[in-house]
């Protein structure tokens, strides 16, 4: 009986949070029948439920419920507010009395008060009295066959309810299976191994890396858990301001962490209550300043990279600057000369200083200045950060950024003051030497400034940023440039002494004075099981003295295009194995790495790497070495993965200048110049095709092909873009100047905008074609795909 009382209270409690939003939809939509249908079958399992595990007061609720939902699902009753005011005060004390089953509390009892309030609602000739008893014992049998066999539908689904310890004591070991795997991986690295061996590993890292993808999942929520509650929250609200506000919400199919869910609510809450409160005008005010008197508040979740991005916007009045500056002054937060002198964007973020509040009036709902430090407070607790976009007048939007997940993360091992710190590999840039002939270090008054190829960044010792000592030993060494872009704010150099080894870092909350410095987002353990604390890049740039405001998002898409032209253009230079100097395309490479010689294979007569789970192939090296490391380019398409071999990555450049012609394009994109020498660049498209294929000959002038991407960092970009130019083509993804092109090429052959375009040359994943994809070509049949691409510009179909 104890067991089928804990899952009446887990299921109750699910259905609850989404039934609350249900019901007040409802009132807007009375004739939805769907919405009511599943207020009914709540209450009435709820009474079938109660009938075998003896809750009478439950019983009694649920079953007035269930009468007066039947009549207004046969539409004996009018939908109206106050009915579903009821309807919602009954719900409300169901829940009261299921957490009341497990805590043991006592719960106020005026249940026949709200039973009368419902079946006041029943037509005048149904019998208030019989409505409302107890159900005989043959009912209650009946009702319970009807849950049980519910119980077995849901049993198809293959479904099992699990209690949250045993879900994070089976992710903690699974957390620790990792760790294991990295130290057996290190200690093959290190003393070698068989390629037998090499062979069990990778399945045994596939299995391990599969089951820690399915736990994680089982982690995941819809964050429409925490949504569906925010409707049934702003109607209650607009009923005590006597306000009109539409809540539309997006995204709740957005997956976040469990513990997330958890985090956010009650920030959420804060915001929503700001919003409606002294956010949103009155209808007078509204229609004063020629707006809608009916407000409208947006709540949108989204996933950006490995962050879970959810932005609150409403159409009110906005912070007044002038009025918050005022109270900031009042209060002696600071006085009338530093607020003069602070940047708008520090003048808002005083809206975060404890006990602050622009409202006129405290009210129940807000105005006691609690609230937004508590958010901001709670946000960075879980690694997140808040965003304030303020337009005066017209309304507000608060973005919540939070990461995807608070269990395991891709990161880099880096060493400052003879200790090791952790930090997410995401908000790494590039990794150059200071000793590099392109950095110099400066000092615009007393502020040092790193100046890497001409740019500008803001410039920190980590073990300055840590007051720590440095070690005798690095002052003589070559440190290490980091340079680091965070979720919120400018990009900086951070300057290390070493960065160590990039793995898969365990993450495990902080001590809360730890955190309380808003430079750690945690500890973590590396393979080799010793404990550090993982760095926060949003908490060091605060400390530099970044403003969160010099890279905005809409600066960032203005300049989208000149990134993306920056990455495209840049090269990295380096130095064979045979050594001469070769350059590649910096987009097509991921990271340098180095391995141990007894990491190489030779399998089918071709040298390979056994990194994970797979066998990658090895470009640039003619035999394994007999001793020591070799350094090797991770190349990347997007999908695929090869290495090439170097004796040493010597810089990165800017390809400024036209890419002249090679004599061997199936190997070389052309020839750049390099401080005045003229440098072979290899095509990185030749490192991934199947077969390779006549170059057309270079025409007198260049015609334009599009290409549709739809990743900014895909094979478009790295491989199939390079390929083209190196051919003799100009090449654009911009949309505006897909009518001027020659030639429209496309992966996706079934976008629905290009369908019926004669200039379409469609190309495909695999190297077998299907029934949808015979007219496309493979994307690494260099030949088919040159010659398609010079039919259609001279005319061909």
């Amino acid at each position: 009986m104890d067991d089928l009382r804990e899952e009446f209270i887990a299921e109750t409690r699910e259905t609850l949070e989404i039934l609350a939003g249900q019901l007040v939809q409802w009132e807007k939509t009375p004739d939805d029948l769907g919405l009511i249908d599943s207020a009914f079958r709540f209450v009435h399992t709820v009474k079938g439920s109660c009938g075998f595990l003896d809750l009478p007061r439950l019983l009694r609720l649920s079953h007035a419920a269930e009468d007066v939902l039947s009549h207004a699902r046969d539409g004996r009753i009018t939908v109206c507010p106050e009915l579903v005011s009821a309807t919602l005060a009954v719900i409300d004390r169901i829940a009261a009395l299921t957490d009341a089953l497990e805590t043991g509390e006592s719960v106020f009892d005026n249940d026949p008060d709200l039973i009368s309030a419902m079946i006041a609602f029943l037509p005048s000739e149904a019998d208030a009295h019989d409505s409302v008893s107890v159900p005989a014992a043959d009912d209650v049998k009946d009702e319970n066959l009807t849950v049980i066999d519910d119980t077995i539908s849901r049993n198809k689904n293959r479904t099992v309810r699990v209690s949250l310890n045993l879900l994070d004591k089976l992710m903690n070991g699974v957390s620790d299976l990792v760790l294991a795997r990295n130290e057996v991986s290190r200690q093959l690295r290190r003393y070698g191994a068989s390629t037998e061996i090499d062979h069990a590993f990778g399945r045994l890292s596939t299995t391990v890396a599969e089951m820690r993808d399915a736990i994680g999942m089982m982690r995941m929520q819809h964050i429409d858990r925490l949504f569906s509650s925010l409707p049934r929250l702003l109607r209650d609200i607009c009923i005590d301001l006597d306000k009109q506000i539409e809540l539309t919400v997006e995204g709740s199919e957005v997956e976040v962490d469990r513990e997330m869910v958890e985090a956010l609510r009650d920030p959420l809450t804060h915001i929503l209550r700001n919003s409606a409160d002294h956010g949103i005008e009155s209808a007078e005010e509204r229609r004063a300043a020629g707006k809608d008197p009916v407000g409208h508040i947006h709540v949108i979740a989204r996933q950006s990279g490995n962050q879970i991005l959810v932005e609150i916007s409403d159409d009110g009045r906005g912070i007044d600057l002038e009025k918050l500056g005022q109270k900031a002054i009042a209060r002696k937060l600071l006085t009338a000369s530093q607020w003069q002198k602070m940047s708008d964007r520090a003048k808002l973020d005083t809206i975060f200083a404890p006990g602050l509040s622009t409202a006129d009036a405290v009210t129940a709902i807000s105005g006691r200045g609690v609230g937004m430090d508590v958010v901001r407070n709670n946000m960075h607790a879980i690694g997140g950060t808040i965003d304030l976009e303020n337009h005066e007048g017209h309304g507000l939007k608060i973005t919540l950024r939070l990461p995807l997940t608070l269990s395991i993360i891709a990161g880099l091992s880096l060493r400052a003051g003879g200790q090791l710190f952790g930090i997410s590999r995401s908000s790494v840039v590039e990794i150059i030497s200071v000793s590099n002939r392109n950095v110099e270090i400066e000092h615009i008054g007393e502020m040092p400034i790193a100046k890497v190829r001409g740019e500008r960044l803001a410039y920190a010792k980590l073990e300055e940023l840590l007051d720590l000592a440095e070690t005798e030993c690095s002052q003589g060494m070559a440190r290490t440039l980091v340079i680091i872009r965070p979720a919120v704010g400018a990009t900086f150099a951070l300057d290390v002494e070493a960065v160590v080894d990039n793995e898969e870092l365990v993450v495990k909350p902080g001590a809360p004075l730890i955190m309380a410095t808003g430079l750690y987002a945690g500890t973590t353990l590396p393979d080799n099981g010793r404990p550090m604390l993982l760095l926060d890049a949003s908490g060091l740039a605060a400390t530099i003295g970044i403003e969160e405001d010099i890279f905005d998002r809409q600066s960032e898409r203005q300049d989208s295009t000149h990134l993306e032209k920056r990455q495209l253009d840049s090269g990295l230079l380096f130095e064979t194995m045979d050594g001469s100097i070769r350059a590649i395309r910096l987009a097509a490479v991921e990271r340098m790495e180095d391995f141990e010689r007894t990491a190489f294979h030779e399998v089918g007569g071709r040298l390979c790497i056994s990194a994970n789970e797979t066998l990658i192939d090895v470009y640039g090296l003619d035999q394994i070495p007999d001793e020591g490391h070799v350094k090797l380019l991770r190349l990347s398409d997007g999908t695929s993965t090869v290495f090439l071999a170097v004796a040493d990555v010597i810089d990165i450049f800017a390809i400024d200048a036209e890419v002249a012609p090679s004599l061997n394009p199936e190997i070389y994109e052309g020839i750049v110049h390099v401080d005045g020498r003229p440098i072979e660049l290899l095509s990185s498209y030749s490192f991934f095709e199947l077969k390779s294929g006549e170059v057309r000959a270079h025409a007198s002038q260049r015609p334009l092909c599009f290409i549709s991407a739809h990743q900014e960092d895909g094979w478009e970009h790295r491989v199939l873009a390079p390929l083209l130019r190196a051919s003799g083509y100009d090449v654009t993804f911009d949309e505006h100047q897909r009518p001027s092109a020659s030639v429209v090429l496309s992966l996706d052959a079934g976008t629905d905008n290009l369908v019926g375009d004669s200039r379409l040359v469609k190309l495909r994943d695999s190297l077998r074609s299907s029934e949808d994809g015979r007219d496309s070509i493979y994307r690494y049949d260099r030949a088919a795909l040159l010659s398609a691409v010079s039919a259609k510009i001279a005319g061909g179909v």
